[in-house]
């Protein structure tokens, strides 16, 4: 029989690379009980880091902690792209990079305040009652669509011939994806993101994150609680 957690509060995790967010909520619904479960902001299969998660009563909370403030890092590789923009989907083009390193800064700069950003076709966003990745995935014709962003800083943490990875700060609805190609084509390149790391949602961060593999040895209920911010 399952234990039932009746305590309300957010568990947060660092999900590894290769892992569903909802591949996370299953495992928890697998071996605890939760009047109600979720999170807030979905991580795709190949990002990492912070993976907050709303139980029982906190859920209620979730919309408005979804909207605060996002903080990732993201790898981004120059040089060649991939269908879905990242390392998960198959290499659709190469090219010899053209750009200086030193041009990447300078065309940062850019990508700092408010601006339109091009939805990518491997995402949720729907169009005429499916999502888009349904629709990519079956080579469909996609509707271009935009949407509107907010980036607040931008920092490079390293950058040489083919890589450059740069820590950023962010509203809800930004697509770190869909900033890594359009950085490589304001460079007059291509690109995409080969490496995406969550660090912080609103206060909460990845320091108070416990790594996914943890909750897998977890023996008891004592083991859950223990980890869990109450509120």
């Amino acid at each position: 029989m399952k234990e039932k957690i009746s305590s309300n509060g957010w568990l947060l995790i660092d999900k590894p690379e290769g892992i569903e967010s909802f591949g996370v909520i299953r495992k928890l619904k697998f071996r605890y009980s939760f009047h109600k479960i979720g999170f807030a902001g979905t991580l795709d299969p190949l990002a990492s880091g912070l993976l907050l998660i709303g139980v029982n009563k906190a859920t209620k909370k979730i919309p408005n902690v979804h909207n605060e403030k996002k903080s990732y890092i993201v790898e981004i590789r120059f040089g060649a792209t991939t269908n879905t923009l990242d390392s998960e989907g198959r290499f659709s083009k190469m090219k010899p990079i053209s750009h200086s390193i030193g041009d990447r800064t300078l065309h940062l700069k850019n990508f700092i305040g408010t601006y339109q950003q091009k939805i990518p076709n491997f995402s949720a966003h729907k169009s005429k009652g499916k999502n888009f990745y349904e629709l990519a995935r079956r080579n469909e014709i996609i509707e271009e669509r935009f949407k509107e962003v907010s980036v607040s800083t931008l920092k490079v943490l390293y950058s040489n011939n083919t890589h450059m990875r740069v820590e950023l700060n962010c509203r809800t609805g930004f697509y770190v994806r869909a900033f890594a190609q359009d950085l490589a084509i304001s460079l007059g390149d291509i690109g995409y993101a080969s490496m995406i790391k969550r660090l912080k949602i609103g206060t909460f961060t990845l320091n108070q994150a416990i790594p996914y593999e943890k909750i897998l040895d977890f023996s008891s209920i004592n083991d859950l609680h223990s980890h869990l911010i109450t509120i």
